[in-house]
């Protein structure tokens, strides 16, 4: 596969949410161009900054390996985002190319009304069972890369949320002390089927960077901070709205802006000319 100029992902990497509007603003054709030459961990940076719309249409010349690759490394709101923009034919396509646990958790997240708790809730901060010890929940806490908060969610034996240890509190406990005896069992919880919209601005939020999303039978299904439930809402608003947001427009008029669609452009010939070389996509 052609390369990526070092320039073009140097850029990206720097200025993701600056690339992602020149893309959108690029005849589809070249931005999907741009995005297949990418390594697969830039190429997620660019498109998730993306409306999930533009995101699509980027992925969609891809082979579904292709754009399962890129699917694979973004975060898992704005990857099932994008995967509620296809067809459902395109959609099966690329969720049969990736892999089996993570096609189940995007299929259950789509399954989900697009304006729930349950559609942006990310699945794969996994909890701990309470009769695991401190030292299991050290373990997994260095093990795992979360993206807010300190908590490691704890559930009983049938799965069902029981509270949380805080990592700042169990650093100090003994090794072999048992998650039960020493979990807060008083953090509020978000039901999967509750929208954003009603959610988003709860005083649950206050002191917690994450929230445990249950379903109806008290069932652990993952977890929602703020910030992604107001990313969400925002989403849903401009997809029934059907309106883009209006810094792209601010980016249209600005030199910079204008420029950086220029740069990318020579980039994208620059691609179509070079030699062929190795296939520069990563896997998760």
């Amino acid at each position: 596969m052609t390369r990526a100029s070092p320039l073009s992902v140097a850029f990206i990497e720097k200025s993701p949410d600056s690339a992602a509007q020149i893309l959108e603003n690029l005849p589809v054709d070249n931005a999907a161009a741009l995005i297949e030459v990418l390594p697969a961990r830039v190429a997620a940076l660019a498109i998730g900054e993306m409306t999930p719309l533009s995101g699509a249409n980027c992925l969609l010349p891809l082979s579904p390996e292709r754009a399962g690759d890129v699917l694979r490394v973004m975060q898992f709101q704005d990857a099932a985002s994008v995967l509620r923009m296809m067809d459902d034919e395109r959609r099966d396509g690329l969720l049969d190319a990736l892999p089996a646990t993570l096609t189940r958790d995007f299929r259950k997240s789509l399954s989900h009304p697009r304006d729930s708790v349950g559609a942006w809730m990310d699945q794969r901060n996994s909890p701990l069972a309470e009769s695991r010890t401190v030292a299991d929940a050290l373990k997994y806490a260095r093990r795992k890369r979360r993206p807010a908060g300190d908590e490691v969610f704890v559930v009983d034996s049938s799965r069902r949320f029981v509270g949380v240890a805080r990592i700042s509190e169990l650093v100090q406990r003994d090794g072999g002390a048992v998650l039960t005896d020493i979990v807060h069992r008083d953090t509020p919880t978000l039901s999967d089927r509750a929208t954003l919209a009603s959610v988003v601005n709860s005083p649950d939020w206050d002191g917690h960077g994450l929230l445990p999303v249950v379903g109806r039978k008290g069932n652990f299904a993952g977890t929602l901070s703020r910030a992604q439930a107001r990313a969400g809402l925002a989403a849903v608003r401009r997809r029934s709205s059907g309106v883009r947001p209006s810094s792209v427009l601010t980016h249209l008029l600005n030199s910079y802006f204008v420029a950086a669609v220029g740069l990318l452009g020579l980039v994208l010939r620059a691609a179509d000319s070079s030699p062929a070389g190795t296939d520069n996509g990563e896997a998760a």
